[in-house]
């Protein structure tokens, strides 16, 4: 019992006390800001009206709430030029209305890594796992115990 008592109590305090690691960087248990996802390359349309774009992709730049970097909550979600994985160049209002007609920039096309996309379910078997083990191994020591 005092093991999966210390064991929570020290997952609570680093909890509490983790600073947020934003937009991936930082050392933390949790972290939140902005993230960018990209989608596709813009339309070669889109590319000859506004050539600026020709060397960016269309992606969307998210708030989040992550742990150990996999990402737990993901929300308000908009349109961007996305230049590498830190920067981003918002879009006028009629090319976001344009492109987020286009099933093919839909946020369900964002390209997230494994880790980002299912990461949070690996860390919530692995809880359980270790809970699971840690009851186990307490039923028996009872057992033990009451059979001596």
């Amino acid at each position: 019992m005092s093991v999966r008592l210390l064991f929570a109590t020290v997952a609570l305090c680093l909890g509490v006390i983790a600073t947020p690691a934003h937009a991936k960087r930082g050392i933390g248990i949790i972290n939140t800001g902005d993230e960018l996802f990209e989608v596709a390359p813009f339309p070669a349309e889109v590319i000859a009206a506004i050539p600026q774009v020709k060397d960016l992709k269309v992606g969307y730049k998210c708030s989040h709430f992550g742990i150990f970097w996999a990402d737990v909550w993901t929300w308000d979600c908009e349109l961007v030029g996305v230049e590498n994985e830190n920067t981003y160049t918002s879009l006028p209002d009629e090319l976001r209305t344009k492109l987020s007609a286009d099933p093919q920039y839909a946020y369900s096309h964002a390209k997230r890594g494994l880790w980002n996309h299912y990461g949070f379910w690996a860390v919530v078997g692995a809880v359980v796992v270790f809970l699971g083990i840690g009851a186990l191994s307490g039923r028996k020591a009872s057992t033990d115990s009451a059979a001596a």
